[in-house]
């Protein structure tokens, strides 16, 4: 599996309630959609645990977690500066 369907599998399981959400595609808006605040702070946690990655206050912008392909961008961004 790749980044992005390792992102998409978390969400589905994890982070919706309700069979629209769940289906959420890679360049489908999240925000304000699948991932509510709380929602964004379980999402870097399990980006941190699984991609070994630290997500610092200031990455926290909409801007990197607009869509799954936005997050898997930032996550192989950080993974190339040694995380």
């Amino acid at each position: 599996m790749n980044t992005e369907e390792i992102l998409i599998q978390f969400i589905r399981s994890e982070l919706t309630f309700d069979q629209e959400d769940a289906n959420v595609a890679v360049d489908d808006p999240l925000l304000n959609g699948p991932l509510d605040s709380l929602g964004v702070l379980r999402l870097v946690a399990f980006i941190e645990e699984k991609f070994h990655v630290r997500v610092e206050d200031e990455d926290l912008v909409p801007e990197n977690f607009q869509t799954v392909r936005r997050i898997a961008e930032y996550i192989h961004r950080k993974s190339a500066v040694g995380g």
